[in-house]
């Protein structure tokens, strides 16, 4: 949403001044038995960004085309509440213009790992990093980005199930 502080003489802001969205479609397959400590996966997400305009940019308007990226990560437990993933991520078009000038295509392809620790059956904290790779040239974007999240998690099957587990 166009929410945040925004100022139009600069070009570089905290808030974007326009709406932005993305679709996917997270696809998850399974490799040997579903054990925890012992699982081992391969995930893929597929998803479409969508910007809209921004009418007040440095005095202009940005208009930036639809961006693909994918993400994709083998995951596997190291313990039952310990995981590990080598990532992979891959962006392409979302090309910018500014009053009809246009910008570069991004093309970028990033390689990480995660390493996530479930604290409790609705908590967990993951810690990762990722790098482009693809940056030689001195106009390529370079990225490196080091990732911590708490994140908490309730679902009433969950609930469902730690109440069956209780039962004597």
């Amino acid at each position: 949403m166009p929410i945040g502080e925004y100022n139009n003489t600069q070009s570089l802001n905290i808030g974007q001044n326009r709406w932005y969205g993305r679709i996917g479609a997270p696809i998850l397959f399974q490799l040997g038995a579903w054990v925890p400590g012992r699982r081992t996966t391969i995930e893929f997400l597929p998803v479409v960004w969508f910007f809209g305009p921004n009418d007040d940019y440095v005095g202009s308007t940005l208009k930036t085309d639809p961006m693909f990226q994918v993400d994709a990560h083998v995951t596997r437990d190291l313990a039952e509440h310990l995981w590990t993933s080598f990532d992979v991520a891959w962006y392409t078009g979302g090309q910018a213009s500014v009053d009809g000038v246009a910008g570069e295509k991004l093309n970028n392809l990033g390689l990480g790992f995660t390493l996530g620790y479930a604290l409790n059956e609705n908590l967990g904290l993951t810690v990762g990093y990722k790098s482009t790779v693809n940056d030689r040239a001195p106009e390529d974007l370079r990225m490196d980005g080091f990732m911590v999240s708490l994140v908490y998690g309730w679902h009433p099957l969950v609930e469902g199930m730690r109440r069956l587990k209780a039962e004597p």
